[in-house]
């Protein structure tokens, strides 16, 4: 340990995250970012994650538990249980090696199964929330009542939320530990303009996962709405376990033309969509506030969502977005009907929006990250 002011150290912070780069997801894309950010501090990071071959390996990285797939993070199966119990095993090794002073969990459940071992070693664990589920009966019950427990009993310094309906969330359940530290967007990557196709095709554009949680079937039965009337394109930038569902819905309702999949696409390819495209579109059935959300923000489009988690918190109708109750396909296709018939709505939301996003950066979270570090770090 270095010794000087505990406000200039520098740290060795471990992460916990069940995805990581180059993995799709929220949770993936902010460790990657934090690291980055963190390491231009001076910060040495770390990070731990599942067991899957779509990550990323490098020094800094460990991978714990038995071989996984990224479709199944997400869900209680055995094999995870399994791989939780090795953490347990695997904390208790690991830690006395690497000494983090710090230890930031991103996943309610490996926060607690490390929480063992870190607390014999007396490491502070912080945990994130990117998004809550005991609060949200569309979850399965069993997954809801294991988050409410691993976030009462892991015995964290502080559980951390993006939204700040979060932290309602948490003071109605009686958790008193939460503070608001929101995620940041890289603004930079979205400063270079390109030139709009003068076709007079409106593109919509959706970035993610290919979930049920983002409702996209209810934007599939919007373009049913629209399709006689309009000429525009929406463009499915992700993959995930709903794809071939998602394509099969688009054959029914004869919309296959209009909606498009991209797959999975690397940062400059997404970039290049989020550039080219008019309008951003996210029909989650519940979220807590998508990273998405603010690169489209970053990247000026004008913006519809569903008003679930944390967006209302932050997007405000008819100013900086406009909101939609979810699971409403004919209200989403009203709100893309107006859209594409009102070019100065659409320059007034992307101007909004631009301002929205340049409050929010990783630098900025980077910093309230450290001074909540800090507080709980046992100083040499």
């Amino acid at each position: 340990m270095i010794f000087v002011d505990s406000r200039d150290v520098l740290m060795k912070i471990l992460h916990l995250a069940k995805k990581y780069y180059p993995m799709i997801g929220g949770d993936a894309y902010t460790v990657n970012c934090l690291k980055k950010q963190q390491i231009r501090i001076g910060h040495t990071v770390y990070i731990l994650t599942s067991n899957c071959d779509e990550i990323a390996r490098d020094e800094k990285v460990f991978k714990f538990g038995l071989k996984d797939s990224s479709s199944n993070l997400d869900k209680i199966t055995l094999q995870r249980l399994i791989s939780l119990a090795f953490l347990f095993f695997w904390g208790f090794r690991k830690l006395r090696e690497l000494k983090p002073d710090i230890i930031h969990s991103h996943s309610a459940d490996m926060g607690f199964f490390i929480s063992f071992a870190a607390r014999f070693y007396r490491i502070p664990v912080v945990s994130t929330c990117h998004g809550i589920s005991f609060d949200d009966k569309q979850y399965f019950f069993l997954k809801r009542l294991a988050e409410k427990f691993f976030l009462r009993y892991s015995g964290f310094k502080k559980i951390i939320v993006v939204d700040k309906n979060g932290l309602k969330i948490l003071e109605k359940a009686g958790i008193k530990k939460g503070i608001y530290v929101p995620n940041g967007v890289d603004i930079h990557k979205f400063e270079r303009k390109q030139e709009k196709k003068s076709d007079g095709m409106t593109r919509f554009l959706f970035v993610g996962r290919l979930e049920k949680q983002k409702g996209l079937e209810y934007l599939i039965h919007a373009a049913n709405f629209l399709k006689e009337k309009n000429d525009f394109e929406i463009i499915l930038a992700g993959d995930g376990e709903e794809a071939e569902n998602l394509k099969k819905t688009a054959i029914e309702f004869e919309v296959e033309y209009i909606v498009k999949f991209t797959g999975k696409l690397s940062e400059h390819a997404l970039i290049e969509q989020y550039m080219r495209c008019d309008i951003f579109v996210l029909p989650s059935l519940w979220e807590g506030l998508p990273l998405t959300l603010l690169e489209a923000a970053a990247a000026g489009l004008p913006i519809i969502a569903t008003e679930v988690g944390g967006i209302p918190s932050v997007f405000a109708h008819g100013e900086n977005a406009l909101l939609v109750k979810a699971q409403n396909s004919r209200e989403l296709a009203g709100k893309m009907q107006k859209l594409m018939g009102d070019k100065e709505l659409q320059k007034t939301l992307s101007t909004s929006a631009r301002k929205l996003a340049e409050k929010y950066s990783w630098e900025n979270s980077a910093k309230q990250l450290e001074t909540v570090y800090k507080k709980y770090i046992e100083w040499d």
